[in-house]
This record gives C-alpha cells, structure tokens and sequence, in this order.
C-alpha cells in the first residue's frame, strides 16, 4: 500500500514539474484508453471465470440494488447539502 502512495506522490511532483513544458498534452487520451483497456481485461476476466458466470443472476440482483441505493442515497445527500448550503427552507419552515 506504501508504494501505491508513493508513486501517487512522486506522479504528482512530475507532473507538477512538467505541466508548464507541455508535454502532459496527451495525458487526458492516455487515461482514457488506459481505462477502457482495463475495462476489456476486467470483462475478459469476468467471462472466463465459471464461478461469476453461474452466480451472475444472483450477482446481477445485488449489484442492482447496491446501485439504486448509491444513487438514492447521492442524490438525498445532495439536497439536503444543497439546502443547507443554500439557506433555502422549507416554507413549512416559516
């Protein structure tokens, strides 16, 4: 885990250095074609794996209740942020 913050760390510091030398131009496409790669490898992975593929209307189920429940919960968490940030009450609250 060290290192994983370590080269964190030591990115930020050259990328700090080299950003007025433009070099850094072609960072954006090189991230994300770097995802996307690591999107395939992750999909080619999930479709050798028997123990995923046997378990994936379990697997599907759950996963579609962890996100509607992320997104629920985003998204009450960011009203009332924006309320609160905002000074807007109910008017209820009058």
């Amino acid at each position: 885990m060290f290192y994983l913050l370590l080269t964190l760390l030591a990115g930020s510091a050259a990328g700090l250095l080299m950003r007025k030398a433009g070099i850094l131009s072609f960072t954006g496409k090189a991230i994300s074609a770097t995802v996307l790669i690591m999107l395939f490898l992750l999909g080619v992975e999930t479709g050798a794996d028997e123990n995923i593929l046997s378990n994936l209307h379990s697997l599907g189920t759950q996963a579609l209740i962890l996100a509607i429940a992320g997104i629920l919960g985003s998204a009450t968490a960011a009203g009332i942020l924006y309320r609160v940030l905002s000074g807007k009450r109910d008017k209820t609250d009058a």
